[in-house]
């Protein structure tokens, strides 16, 4: 149970940092998206951009959070990551 609980709270600290770690329209748009549930044309809209910079943004964020959740990734994700 202690062990679980550990793990948990450190996970935790690697999303926040990850968060933080994020260029502010990222955070906002990753935040929005996860947290409040908003939709690829509300964030849109509400930041004054199109929907391809909200996917970008999107995909940066989630770039940053998989760089600190799994700095190790296997060889698989390093070739595809090439390709992109």
């Amino acid at each position: 149970m202690i062990k679980f609980a550990f793990g948990k709270r450190r996970r935790r600290r690697q999303l926040e940092q990850a968060i933080w770690l994020m260029a502010p329209l990222d955070r906002a748009i990753f935040l929005g998206h996860f947290v409040e549930d908003a939709t690829f044309i509300e964030l849109a809209h509400w930041h004054g951009i199109s929907v391809s910079e909200v996917e970008a943004a999107l995909c940066r964020g989630l770039g940053i959070l998989a760089d600190v959740l799994e700095p190790e990734r296997p060889r698989w994700w390093r070739i595809w990551q090439r390709q992109v």
